[in-house]
């Protein structure tokens, strides 16, 4: 800008910026392109490409170069352990498809196992902690299972004087065991030891409706 606030007419050209751009000399298999800063080989091309560089550049075309990796070298996709934070299942997804979607539910199962009217289809238990350490010798927990979907939650009833918050312990949520697979109903009965997010715990009771589920369900 001059003075007086015009501006000069440039005509000569002489803050011009001398940019270089891409052209079809410099596009054949082999060649490294810089795309918006990411560097991409090219790799093959088509009949028609290739004809028009043998035409006009009078080059011999270069075997393509094999990008795609074999059966063989191919990486067995890891899912990270779960870190504890909303449910297995979403954390998974998140993992598998670039856009998460929610886990498929079993409408049946969950139209049977429901609650309808007194009967609960909630196995509720007794526990305490597997441990020796003084202060969680004596916390009791209260374990539900929820037939309706396999879900689990752990609720610490409150201890007047224990010094310890009590309330909701484990979020309902599927528990995997650690030999594979999630916990089911049957994994669950009075003297079972079972490990909840690295927890230890040791079923010493159960209430009625348990029992008779367990007494109705033995053979199964």
């Amino acid at each position: 800008m001059g003075h007086g606030g015009r501006y000069i007419l440039d005509s000569l050209k002489t803050g011009a910026v001398e940019k270089e751009f891409y052209t079809d000399a410099d596009l054949t298999i082999g060649a490294k392109v810089n795309v918006w800063g990411r560097e991409v080989t090219i790799c093959d091309m088509d009949e028609f490409t290739a004809h028009h560089y043998k035409c006009k550049f009078n080059v011999d075309i270069p075997p393509a170069i094999v990008y795609k990796m074999s059966e063989s070298t191919k990486v067995e996709r890891e899912i990270p352990p779960y870190n504890g934070w909303g449910s297995e299942e979403d954390s998974r997804a998140n993992c598998l498809k670039l856009i998460a979607q929610a886990p498929k539910r079993d409408f049946i199962k969950f139209m049977k196992k429901d609650r309808q009217g007194l009967e609960s289809h909630v196995l509720r238990y007794l526990a305490r902690m597997d441990t020796n350490r003084p202060i969680d010798i004596d916390r009791t927990f209260i374990i539900s299972f929820f037939l309706s979907d396999g879900t689990i939650s752990v609720f610490e009833p409150e201890k007047r004087n224990s010094g310890i918050v009590h309330g909701k312990f484990i979020e309902r949520s599927r528990i995997n065991k650690k030999e594979g697979g999630y916990y089911e109903a049957e994994d669950l009965f009075v003297g079972a030891v079972v490990t909840f997010r690295s927890h230890q715990f040791i079923i010493t009771d159960a209430d009625e409706y348990a029992k008779t589920y367990a007494e109705k369900h033995k053979d199964d």
